[in-house]
Formats: C-alpha cells, structure tokens, sequence
C-alpha cells in the first residue's frame, strides 16, 4: 500500500475553491486500488472533512492545523501540539492593541474576532462558521475554554501583519506562516507536516519510504524531507519545486489527479 498525502490551499483546489470531478475521479481510484488518501493542511478538521466527503474519504486519518492536531481513522487523537496558553494570550493582548482581526482555532472550534470583512471571507474559503463565542470571549470570560489552540490566525492590513510577525519573531516557541501578505498564520514551533505525516505512516504501518506527499509552499517542506516521493505543483515556490522529487501540473490543471491517473496505471 502507498500512503498519499495532499496539501489542500494552493495544491488540491481547483479555481472554485473545491475538488473538481476529475481530482474525485483519481482519488477515488486511487482509493479503490488499495492506497490510502490523507489529507494534510493548515486547515481545521471540519473544513478538511467537507473535502473528505466529495470522495467517500471520511475515516480516514487526518493531519490538521500543519501537524498541530493529527486524528486517526477513527477520530481519536495521535498527536496534539497546541500553542501555550501564555504566548497566545499574549499575541491576543498584541492584536487588541493593534486593532488587528485574529481568530483562535482549538480542534473543531474556530473563536473569531467580529462578524467582519475578515470573517465572512474565511468562512467562504473553509466553508466552515465561527464558533457563537467569539475570541474575545474565548481568551477572557471562557478562560481558554476547550484548550490552548493549535492554531492562531491573524488578518488584516499588510503593516500590521509585518508588526505582529516581528512579535511572533521574538517568541522562541512559536512559528508562523504568512500565506498571503494579509495573513499570518501562527502555531507551536514544536509541530510540523513532518511530524504529522510520519504519525499517520506509524498509525499505519506504512515505511516513510513508500509515502507520497503533494505540496506547493513553505511549510510542505517538512514533509518533503521525510517521505519517500514528494511532488511539487507547477504553480508551488520554487524553493517547493526545487526541493520536489516530481513535479506535476498546476492545482487549477488538476496537477494532482494527473500524477494520481499516472501511478494508478503503473
């Protein structure tokens, strides 16, 4: 068996924001052949299971929150590598202060700071609704409620993103990614895509050798590093393209699902 694992922003979408026919098509075959199919995001697992379900994936284990959070195919927690209460407590307090939008990802809840510009175009994206407590409420009244979370998310004017990063810059235990230059995505330097896909290989039983792992931008380059065959989109960083041992066509050509067609065949 080989254990395929997909980024999903900038590597699986098609231009709609979901999996196109031709994506379910080959995975779905893939599946059927006797592989297993993960997938492997920033994302929270909710938004990841709405994907899951386009190809009867549900059950499947998952890597959420770039290997913050990894579930096992039956739900239940193989790693957990949240943020410490004290460092997001105080990246909150900096957010209030720079009256920038930040919302408090913990598992399957997402804390969001207003029904704003920013939340509405999140929700679009995920296809997920905040949590009816807001982040406020979350790091006051509820007291960290549920958890410490595996995943801050920052968004706002790009000056402010630049100030808040030279912040999480100076804090030893974290790590952020800016995805675009309006968002900055934060979590534990103690998690990684790496360390999410080797857990799903040992949940598995699958050597890191016969892992294949699809991806387009800095933080894939972890998993990279560890699997057996790793696969850039044409669209992907070229630090991603240059590090890949395959490349294949551009998430909007379905880049993916060609590699998938091409293995299946073989």
């Amino acid at each position: 068996m080989t254990l395929f694992c997909s980024d999903i922003d900038g590597t699986l979408l098609n231009p709609e924001r979901t999996l196109s026919d031709r994506t379910v098509a080959a995975i779905r075959s893939t599946i059927d052949a006797g592989h297993t199919f993960v997938l492997c995001s920033s994302r929270m697992p909710a938004s990841m299971r709405i994907l899951e379900g386009l190809y009867d994936g549900n059950g499947t284990p998952m890597i959420a929150y770039n290997g913050g959070l990894v579930l096992r195919d039956d739900g239940a927690v193989a790693l957990d590598v949240p943020i410490p209460k004290d460092e997001a407590r105080e990246l909150y307090a900096k957010c209030v202060q720079l009256h920038l939008h930040i919302s408090a990802y913990v598992a399957d809840d997402w804390y969001a700071w207003a029904d704003d510009y920013w939340t509405r175009r999140e929700a679009n994206n995920t296809a997920v609704q905040p949590s009816r407590l807001s982040v406020h409420e979350y790091f006051t009244e509820q007291a960290l409620i549920g958890g410490s979370p595996h995943k801050l998310m920052c968004m706002g004017e790009a000056d402010l993103i630049n100030r808040l990063s030279d912040v999480v810059a100076s804090m030893k235990g974290l790590v952020s990614y800016r995805s675009k230059d309006t968002y900055l995505e934060i979590a534990s330097i103690g998690c990684s895509k790496g360390d999410g896909v080797k857990s799903v290989a040992q949940t598995l039983d699958v050597p890191l050798s016969d892992v294949v792992f699809f991806g387009d931008n800095y933080n894939d380059l972890p998993a990279f590093k560890v699997v057996g065959t790793s696969v850039a989109v044409a669209n992907g960083r070229p630090e991603v393209l240059a590090a890949a041992t395959h490349t294949t066509a551009r998430h909007h050509d379905d880049g993916v699902a060609q590699f998938l067609e091409s293995w299946v065949l073989r």
